[in-house]
């Protein structure tokens, strides 16, 4: 694919005995986040897919990739995003490859949180002691998990990332205030799972 075609919405990501290779240097971002569809020919056990993006790099993940070809939907944000494979558990590790991921329907927001003080829950160091909660909707499993709490707390639903991704952000508020955050996971079931993140500044 040139730089002048379309970007398309799935990208085909290899780790193999010669490299990490995708098939197109741009991809489209759906409302659910970016999507790649990734395999392993290498031969190598413990092969992972790792993706970092951001200021300096330092912010990504990881994922184990098996030897047939699956679709990953990831929520990387549209900028330059590196992708590079490593195998048997990190010892050996390709050098990176740049894509562009692009978001024409608008359909990434971030920053909302900050106006509240706090960061993003998956990025939590609480060791909780409150459980998820469940649910077949959102609410439900919100309510579950405010069930187990002493003092009253409500929640606003606020994007961080797709807006139709499968994990969704909350800012739990005490008193009018924002108190902490907390990710609503929709299962594969069809059910909800609501989880504590990181306390907020406001608090």
């Amino acid at each position: 694919m040139n730089d002048e075609s379309a970007a398309p919405d799935v990208v085909d990501v290899v780790c193999s005995a010669a490299g990490t290779s995708a098939s197109a240097v741009r991809v489209e971002a759906e409302t659910d986040g970016v999507h790649l569809r990734v395999r392993n020919t290498s031969g190598a056990s413990g092969v992972y897919l790792h993706y970092r993006y951001g200021d300096k790099w330092r912010y990504g993940g990881g994922d184990p990739v098996d030897d047939d070809a699956s679709v990953r939907v990831l929520s990387l944000p549209p900028v330059p995003v590196r992708l590079n494979c490593s195998s048997f558990e990190g010892r050996n590790e390709d050098p990176a490859i740049q894509i562009e991921v692009q978001d024409p329907a608008r359909a990434w927001r971030a920053g909302a949180l900050a106006g509240f003080g706090c960061l993003p829950p998956e990025r939590t160091l609480i060791d909780w002691q409150i459980g998820p909660g469940r649910g077949r909707t959102a609410n439900d499993a919100l309510a579950a998990l405010v069930a187990q709490m002493d003092e009253p707390t409500t929640w606003l639903a606020v994007q961080d990332g797709y807006v139709a991704e499968t994990r969704q952000t909350y800012v739990m508020e005490r008193g009018g205030r924002a108190w902490a955050t907390a990710s609503v996971i929709h299962e594969a079931d069809g059910g909800y799972t609501a989880s504590l993140g990181d306390l907020c500044r406001a608090t």
